[in-house]
């Protein structure tokens, strides 16, 4: 089955990718969506180098999609698209549990002829976690929401996720894979990216509702 990832260049994507690979599936490109200027990452707030380099360690191409909320859905429908009309049959979606989302993405995927696939489906959110570690993937947290941030240590924008992390965040009122937008990660090295990446951690804003920190490559 040759496929793509929705690609957010974090660590539930980059499972879900990894899962996707260990199951059989070819995984040929990445889709992320931009913000309208193509700067960075709607989701994440990564910059478009920073989520191109990924895409060099894990060796297929990517397409970057600028878009605003309110065409959201048509630019990721026409990227879709365009992929399955080059033979992908199939796309990896890193949810855990949100139906609304996926309902959305199989509302997206199946009129297109489309596959949706969505590895870390219902799992615990403790062995996937577990699961992460044990792989060997390294992955910092970039973004906490606003309202969880006064609760969190300074140091926390830039740090390596660990089982330490993990519990200050839930103490904090997260979840633990920040399913519902708690904190958002950036993947730095694991068994899908070819070589390790010296990312590099800047100032902190504010964007959107989230404490962000600035990542480079």
């Amino acid at each position: 089955m040759r496929a793509f990832c929705s690609w957010s260049g974090g660590k539930d994507a980059a499972l879900a990718l990894h899962r996707a690979r260990e199951a059989g599936v070819v995984v040929e490109h990445l889709v992320t969506t931009m913000v309208e200027d193509g700067t960075r990452s709607r989701s994440h707030g990564l910059r478009a180098d920073v989520l191109r380099a990924q895409a060099a360690a894990v060796e297929v191409p990517i397409t970057l999609v600028p878009t605003s909320w309110a065409d959201y859905e048509a630019r990721f429908t026409a990227a879709v698209a365009e992929l399955r009309a080059a033979g992908l049959t199939a796309g990896v979606f890193g949810d855990i549990d949100l139906d609304e989302h996926r309902a959305w993405v199989e509302g997206v995927c199946a009129p297109l002829g489309v596959t949706a696939l969505e590895p870390l489906w219902q799992r615990p959110r403790a062995e996937l976690l577990a699961e992460l570690f044990a792989a060997g993937f390294r992955a910092h947290v970039v973004a906490v929401r606003a309202d969880l941030a006064d609760r969190l240590p300074p140091d926390l924008l830039g740090r390596p996720l660990d089982d330490d992390l993990v519990a200050r965040l839930a103490a904090a009122g997260a979840d633990p894979s920040g399913e519902l937008g708690e904190y958002h990660t950036v993947v730095a090295a694991g068994p899908v990216l070819a070589a390790p990446l010296p990312l590099r951690f800047g100032r902190v804003v504010e964007r959107g509702g989230y404490r962000v920190v600035d990542v480079e490559v």
